[in-house]
């Protein structure tokens, strides 16, 4: 895991890490060779990173998870900073621990290390939400790393439905409106539904330890409930990643052709109109000039023909050949149809028995009618017979 985003440069480095705070694992050091106290060192450090990550996941849900656009205002950038900067540490930790396998399966992951499977994709939404303008693009982008990386991760571990598997890896939008709109319906019951059963374990939590956010197990929530929070968790972030990321497709275009503008600040570029100048005629001889008067002035007043009579009688000629030979076509069709449907007159008086079954609905039809239309009904006139 984060394998892929440390090679990016976007994740930083585990040296990198202890410069700004971090522990560095005791079985990484030469020197050290007493296997008890690397085990105190290890356990210290994972310690460490629950810690970390309960401040961060508070955090993230305070500011973009349980927020109202319409209630709450939008978070400022400089928290959003803070909350990166202690994602990108919380996520060189868990590389420096090697807590996650490429080749382990889903059971082979402990409970206390699966919620660490969130931090790409909370990296990504953090990102996502900059609202510094010179910046947004390269924030896009890099949000797009992570909820790929996020996605492939949750994939190989088999975490999610199918279909959004498929449309994080369709390059365009389906283009039937129909099968675009079952789709979205079918993930929007499937995200209102996981929605439902993380409020409700959250609450559970609430109830049992007091704090939501406050990861384990403790009284009646026990492993078990723990694990399905989790797991529902990354289920939910699974299901939200398509659209955001056709989100951000479509925006940065726009960045694109902002930056190219000169940034937020400048001003429209003015697009000069550039006019060509009048078709003339430059005459020099006078003699020339009255000729071309002359052929303006004695002309033919009405429009002359384009084509001769004998041209004009083949061309209809041959437009009545066509129409001649589409009725003969259409004409045999309608033979051939006649003759499958009643067995090319192989069974006597099928056809009539047809007609006169049709004639008696259509009899029918017009005698409910009359009762239902007494004669004269709905005349406003009062000209009732």
């Amino acid at each position: 895991l984060f394998w892929h985003l440390n090679r990016a440069g976007i994740i930083m480095a585990a040296d990198e890490f202890d410069e700004v705070g971090g522990h560095q694992a005791a079985y990484g050091k030469d020197d050290v060779t007493d296997m008890n106290n690397v085990q105190v060192a290890c356990d210290s450090d994972e310690r460490s990173l629950s810690s970390r990550f309960y401040r961060a996941f508070r955090h993230y849900s305070r500011l973009l998870r349980d927020s109202d656009a319409s209630e709450v205002a939008p978070p400022e950038q400089k928290e959003l900073e803070e909350l990166i900067q202690q994602l990108k540490e919380i996520g060189a930790h868990v590389m420096q621990l090697r807590l996650f396998s490429p080749n382990e399966e889903l059971e082979d992951i402990s409970t206390t290390d699966l919620k660490y499977l969130m931090v790409p994709y909370m990296l990504a939404e953090v990102v996502a939400a900059s609202r510094d303008m010179e910046k947004r693009l390269e924030s896009l982008r890099q949000a797009l790393v992570f909820w790929r990386a996020f996605a492939a991760d949750c994939q190989r571990l088999r975490v999610g439905h199918q279909d959004d598997y498929v449309a994080i890896d369709r390059e365009q939008e389906p283009t039937d409106p129909a099968s675009k709109r079952e789709e979205k319906i079918a993930r929007y019951k499937r995200c209102k539904e996981l929605d439902e059963k993380v409020a409700y374990l959250f609450s559970k939590k609430r109830e049992d330890l007091g704090d939501e956010y406050l990861w384990g197990a403790g009284s009646s929530f026990d492993e078990d409930m723990e694990r399905d929070l989790i797991l529902m968790l990354l289920r939910r972030a699974v299901a939200s990643v398509p659209e955001n990321i056709t989100s951000a497709q479509q925006e940065m275009p726009l960045l694109e052709m902002m930056m190219a503008r000169g940034g937020p600040g400048a001003e429209p570029v003015e697009v000069r109109e550039v006019r060509e100048k009048p078709y003339m005629v430059r005459i020099q001889d006078r003699s020339e000039l009255q000729r071309l008067y002359r052929e303006m002035v004695f002309r033919c007043p009405h429009p002359l023909a384009t084509m001769s009579i004998e041209e004009a009688a083949d061309l209809e000629i041959q437009e009545m050949r066509e129409k001649e030979a589409e009725r003969m076509v259409r004409e045999a069709e309608e033979r051939a149809k006649d003759a499958d449907r009643w067995w090319d007159g192989d069974r006597y008086g099928a056809k009539e028995e047809w007609e006169d079954e049709q004639r008696l609905y259509k009899d029918r039809d017009f005698d409910e009618f009359k009762d239902e239309h007494p004669w004269g009904s709905g005349n406003k006139m009062a000209n009732i017979g």
